[in-house]
């Protein structure tokens, strides 16, 4: 079967910038840059238009967390991916989710990258919901990175992505993560047990290594070391939508 042409790609990024904790103190906090940006650069350095989306249309956060050295193999990287966040039109002045879910025929797949942020002002955002929904139903590839797992535990059961496999942040990276970086647990944690109770299978490699999961159009990853191994899977899926294939929702062996 012929491919379709390479179509454009709707990335959803939060747009908070304060997280209030379990002991209701606050932090600043945001989408995980590293995991917008390396996904970003693998899909339009394969051809795809990328296209931005918060709730509200408002310019995106970016979490002060994700510039740690750690998470970068260069300063030079991080820096550029810094330049791309603060001039880059298309990033200051995103779609709103409204917008974006009346538009969602014009898009082939969706991306949802990690970061706190995505636990304010995506977790329970019905526009969003929506979005990830329609690209299930149609086969089309739902990227859903580290943090941003969580969503699916808020959406109505069944949907079109349930019982997948799946990854997150793992139970070990959470507790290290509010230990050793926020001071105070999360409100709403344990997103592992949390989809294992809606009926995901839930998967985690070691602690910061890297790890992704791809099962059928759903492709998930663990945590911000992750984004290699997931713009691979993505990029595999999204190839494949593009060559007509479908997964049957009773054939589980034909899924990866």
């Amino acid at each position: 079967m012929a491919e379709k042409p390479r179509g454009k790609i709707l990335f959803v990024l939060s747009a908070a910038r304060e997280q209030t904790l379990a002991d209701s103190s606050k932090r600043a906090t945001g989408t995980f840059l590293g995991e917008l940006y390396e996904p970003y650069l693998a899909l339009t350095g394969a051809g795809h238009e990328v296209v931005f989306a918060t709730d509200g249309g408002a310019a995106p956060a970016i979490d002060p967390e994700s510039l740690d050295a750690r998470y970068w193999g260069d300063g030079a990287r991080r820096a550029q991916a810094q330049r791309f966040v603060e001039r880059a039109p298309e990033v200051r002045a995103p779609l709103s989710l409204k917008a974006a879910r009346a538009a969602a025929d014009s898009f082939d797949g969706i991306v949802v990258p990690g970061g706190q942020g995505v636990m304010v002002d995506l977790l329970d955002n019905a526009d969003l919901h929506a979005l990830l929904a329609h690209f299930g139903a149609k086969h089309q590839p739902v990227g859903l990175i580290c943090h941003a797992p969580a969503v699916l535990t808020r959406m109505r059961q069944p949907n079109p992505l349930s019982g997948r496999t799946v990854t997150s942040v793992s139970s070990f990276e959470e507790v290290y993560i509010e230990t050793f970086v926020m001071g105070a647990d999360a409100q709403v944690r344990g997103i592992g047990e949390q989809l294992e109770d809606h009926g995901y299978e839930h998967e985690a490699a070691f602690p910061g290594s890297a790890y992704a999961q791809r099962d059928c159009n759903l492709v998930t990853s663990q945590n911000p070391f992750s984004t290699d191994r997931f713009s691979t899977l993505y990029l595999e899926a999204l190839a494949d939508y593009r060559r007509g294939a479908r997964c049957a929702e009773d054939a589980r062996d034909g899924r990866r």
